[in-house]
């Protein structure tokens, strides 16, 4: 009966952690589909003389961030204004590995900010 009984919390586990990792990677499909074109446009205009000559919608390689660690905050200042930029915002970080560029697209402010890695 106890082997029946971790069976079944071992199911449900495994259920629980598949519907969840099915239901990130589909919202950061739509993400990277849906705001793609923008933050490569973003990118393009902020992106300094040697950063400009990156194509940011063909050479980047998109992936979805919430929150940016780059923001000093912490995370007992939950009455700072700048709060929900460093925890809870979706960006976009699109980066090119040959040249070890990356540009941080703010979703929500539709702002883009650009680091050397």
């Amino acid at each position: 009966m106890r082997a029946l009984v971790l069976a079944l919390a071992l199911l449900a586990v495994l259920k629980v952690w598949f519907q969840d990792s099915l239901y990130r990677s589909a919202t950061e499909e739509a993400l990277v589909s849906a705001y793609r074109t923008r933050a490569a446009d973003a990118c393009a205009h902020r992106a300094p003389a040697p950063a400009g000559a990156v194509d940011w919608s063909a050479e980047a390689e998109p992936r979805v961030a919430v929150g940016n660690p780059a923001i000093p905050v912490h995370v007992w200042q939950f009455e700072h204004e700048l709060w929900n930029a460093r925890f809870r915002q979706p960006y976009l970080i699109l980066s090119v590995t040959r040249t070890g560029i990356s540009c941080t697209y703010d979703i929500l402010a539709d702002t883009a900010d650009i680091a050397r890695s």
